[in-house]
């Protein structure tokens, strides 16, 4: 890839961050606003930030088995903090989600790219991509799908759109299953044997 496409990547990825974290001022204004941010900073910014690195790297935030229990560990968390701990919970709300989901974003997304990712078969690094995407996407499907609100920060909040907060919910579900696509596409497109010179 010429320097100048990574530079306009990298630009691009970094004016997404920016305008993300600006999205996360008012979370309980409308979850599906909260869930767009937040699959921006993870899903959308990462690979475009990545796309910019010029150069091979090994950094060991770049290690599988962290990239992935980060980014699983991240998505269910904030996804449905009911399953956590109260205290755990708050603590997982104070602290600053946008770049955490930035940094988990890019270690996953890691694996993908050839510059970054120390799994350097095909199959294996799909595999990881699908195993880490699946929690988020089974998530998504249960936010679409279920008959009362599961986000408990959500409770008893009127929606900055004046709908429902399930109604809400449920948009917010078909924003992060779509959000998802493009990592499961790429975890498809290493399984049947990826042109190196497209992901390098």
């Amino acid at each position: 890839m010429p320097g100048w496409s990574r530079n306009a990547a990298g630009l691009i990825g970094l004016a997404v961050a920016v305008a993300a974290l600006a999205g996360l001022r008012d979370p309980l204004a409308s979850m599906a606003d909260f869930t767009a941010a937040l699959m921006a900073l993870n899903q959308l910014a990462p690979p475009l930030l990545l796309l910019a690195i010029p150069r091979r790297v090994g950094w060991a935030l770049f290690d599988p088995v962290l990239a992935t229990a980060g980014f699983v560990a991240l998505s269910v968390g904030v996804s449905l903090p009911g399953l956590l701990d109260p205290a755990l919970a708050n603590a997982l709300y104070a602290a600053p989600l946008g770049l955490l989901e930035l940094l988990t974003g890019i270690m996953f997304w890691g694996q993908f790219f050839a510059r970054t990712r120390q799994v350097r078969a095909g199959w294996p690094a799909a595999a990881l991509l699908w195993a880490g995407s699946l929690p988020m996407t089974a998530v998504a499907i249960v936010w679409m799908l279920a008959d009362n609100v599961l986000y408990t920060p959500y409770l008893d909040v009127i929606c900055r759109w004046n709908i429902p907060p399930l109604m809400d919910q449920r948009w917010a579900g078909f924003v992060m299953f779509v959000a998802g696509i493009p990592l499961q596409l790429a975890a498809t497109y290493l399984m049947i044997g990826p042109r190196p010179a497209l992901i390098s």
